[in-house]
Formats: structure tokens, sequence, C-alpha cells
């Protein structure tokens, strides 16, 4: 028998209630960010493939900035996520704000949400995050949580704050800040290379945000 009316929560709280019905598909928090074509091309071609050294893994994701660029795919930023033991690429992210229309598609945030969900855990524990450019306060604030045990990054977060980009604020000595959790933090590295996605996005006019 089919009932509807109110259903009262240790009397506190009253939701309505449908009784026996069949429960509706779950709509999505938010639509699925899509993957560009090209992202999921590299990845699944370096996917498994061990990139030894800091150096290597920067230049990577410096490239995969410069790329998101040149596509039109978003902003001058990429990321990916690395075994610790292995060198092996898990995952890639490059920033989505604009194209998905989502204030926390940060290249940092791409990454660790696509590693998670290849993974299937929460935790990137034993795992390496690469960066094109210093994480922002929002970045930097996830990543304790995000499991990570490795920090590299390339450029100073001055270059992306001297083309317009709100970088938020940060403790003075966040480094050590992740240190004093475990999270060992290396950069700035290959800074002139690091530099150049600004310089690409700053020429295509790109959107500030």
């Amino acid at each position: 028998m089919k009932h509807s009316g109110l259903l009262s929560v240790a009397g506190l709280v009253t939701l309505p209630f449908s009784g026996c019905s069949s429960t509706p598909p779950a709509e999505m928090l938010t639509p699925a960010i899509a993957m560009p074509e090209w992202l999921r091309n590299v990845e699944e071609e370096a996917f498994g493939h061990p990139m030894p050294g800091d150096e290597a893994k920067l230049k990577f994701v410096i490239g995969l900035a410069a790329e998101n660029v040149r596509r039109g795919t978003g902003g001058p930023f990429g990321a990916a996520i690395f075994d610790l033991d292995s060198d092996q690429l898990i995952a890639v992210g490059v920033n989505s704000v604009v194209p998905a229309k989502q204030s926390w598609a940060h290249a940092e945030m791409t990454a660790f949400a696509r590693a998670q969900h290849k993974l299937g855990t929460f935790s990137l524990k034993n795992c390496i995050l690469a960066t094109s450019c210093e994480p922002c306060a929002m970045c930097t604030g996830a990543t304790p949580w995000s499991g990570v045990e490795v920090v590299l990054y390339g450029a100073p977060g001055s270059e992306a704050r001297a083309i317009g980009f709100d970088e938020g604020d940060k403790l003075p000595l966040w480094k050590e800040s992740l240190m004093k959790r475990g999270i060992r933090v290396s950069g700035p590295m290959l800074q002139e290379e690091a530099r150049q996605p600004f310089l690409l996005y700053q020429n295509s006019r790109g959107k500030i945000y």
C-alpha cells in the first residue's frame, strides 16, 4: 500500500514521505566535468610509464598547462599524480574553471579527483602531486586531505598573479606547514619553462578569474 504524508525523524525534522513508491534516480550534485579528448589521449599514452626525477614530472605537467592553453580547453595550469615508489603516472588534470563553470576546477583539484576516481579511494597515500605552478590557497588547503606525500611545483605563485590571477591568501610558512604533516615540498623549479604557459595565455587574451 502506498502512503504519502510527512515523516518525523526523532521528533525534530519533518520530511516528505512517499511510503513504498520507487526511489527516483539520484540527481548529480554537479554535471561531470568533461575530460578534453587530447588530455585523455595523453593520459592513456603515458599511464603506467615511469617518469623518474622531479624535473621529468614537472616538464610533463608544464606541457599539459601549455597544451591546455593552445587547445582552448582551460587556464594555464597542469598537474598530475604519480606513484611514489615507481614514478609511474596515475592521472592528469588541467585547469577547467571556465569551460566547466566550476570555481574549484583548478589543475590540482581535477588531478586529485581523477586519481581518486581511477584508484577508487579518497586517499592518495604514497603518491606525488606534480603541478606546473605553486598551489593557490584552495589547492594548498586541499593537499593534506588528498593524502599525497610529495608536492612538486614549477612556477612560483607570483607568475600567476603577474597576469592577474587571484591566488588567495596563504600562510607565509605554507611549505613548512605541509612538511610538518609529513608532505615533502619542492619548488619552484624550471621557472623559465614554467612561465611559458602564462605568456601563452596572456597573448591569447585568456579569461582571468
